[in-house]
């Protein structure tokens, strides 16, 4: 189950800047399917090969995923290009006309082959990812907390730790606001799937009612939707790192631009019981304290 990374963006620009729009599109349409490939790469990681429900719902998480990059970006051309309109040309204008456009579209094709070794070459680097499976579970743990505490030193961060009784998520993240408790963030989280059941309830394999339900009134833990949801709502970015090694997750809303994002960190293999969640704080900040 999952939701929406991105939400579409205003794309109208002045005339005279349209060739530049359509280039910043594209790299937005780029960097948009890097993070994505990075998303599914983790989440893979993150199933234990014999938990079959955990994988179901994984499957259904990247399906979403997929399936919503896929419609955000349906109406873009990654080949295309600017209209221009000009009066009937002579034939010695045509001619030169001709000819530049003969150089453009060599140009353009060598930037297209040229973007796409580079997102080659940035997909081979993302999945080169920690591989735990053979490792033995002591080893496995502190190879995990050991890449955690490395990308949290190199952001000036250091870990907070959050009690593990199936509320963890939602308490990292209260844990990095002021005004809301773990239960009142759960209910936000229900009534907000609730309001918009037309764009969740695809991605929930259950009942949806009583998905929101005991969301809201149960120790049930949260996933994608949830920290998609938890973004709207707080109106904050939040990025999720991960020992593996690769690239944060990270998950935007509309108006989180200029926003500090909420971070925190998922760990596999902490815990003999499953996957959980701790907060994070900065380093000054803690020794403040």
């Amino acid at each position: 189950m999952s939701s929406f990374v991105r939400l579409p963006r205003n794309l109208s620009m002045a005339e005279n800047n349209s060739e530049d729009n359509i280039e910043d599109e594209g790299a937005r349409h780029r960097r948009e399917r890097r993070e994505l490939q990075a998303t599914i790469q983790q989440l893979k990681k993150s199933v234990n090969k014999n938990d079959k429900t955990r994988k179901k719902k994984i499957d259904s998480d990247i399906k979403a995923l997929e399936e919503a990059f896929e419609k955000r970006w349906e109406n873009f051309d990654e080949n295309s290009t600017p209209e221009k309109s000009s009066v009937a040309p002579t034939s010695t204008q045509s001619d030169e006309k001709s000819t530049e456009t003969e150089k453009q579209n060599v140009s353009r094709k060598a930037r297209r082959l040229a973007n796409k070794e580079k997102r080659q070459a940035e997909l081979n680097e993302n999945q080169e990812i920690v591989d735990y499976d053979n490792q033995p579970e002591s080893i496995r743990r502190r190879n995990e907390s050991s890449s955690i505490n490395e990308q949290l030193l190199q952001r000036g961060l250091e870990l907070q730790p959050i009690v593990s009784d199936g509320n963890c998520l939602f308490a990292s993240i209260v844990d990095q606001t002021s005004d809301l408790n773990v239960r009142q963030l759960r209910e936000l989280i229900a009534e907000y799937l609730r309001k918009h059941r037309s764009d969740y309830e695809p991605f929930i394999d259950t009942d949806y009612d009583a998905y929101c339900e005991k969301l809201a009134k149960e120790n049930v833990w949260g996933g994608q939707i949830e920290l998609q949801v938890c973004a709207k709502i707080l109106q904050k970015p939040i990025e999720i790192i991960q020992g593996t090694g690769g690239e944060p997750i990270k998950i935007d809303c509309p108006s989180s631009i200029l926003e500090s994002p909420i971070v925190i960190t998922y760990h596999r293999y902490l815990y003999a019981n499953g996957e959980h969640y701790n907060s994070t704080i900065k380093v000054h900040e803690k020794d403040d304290e």
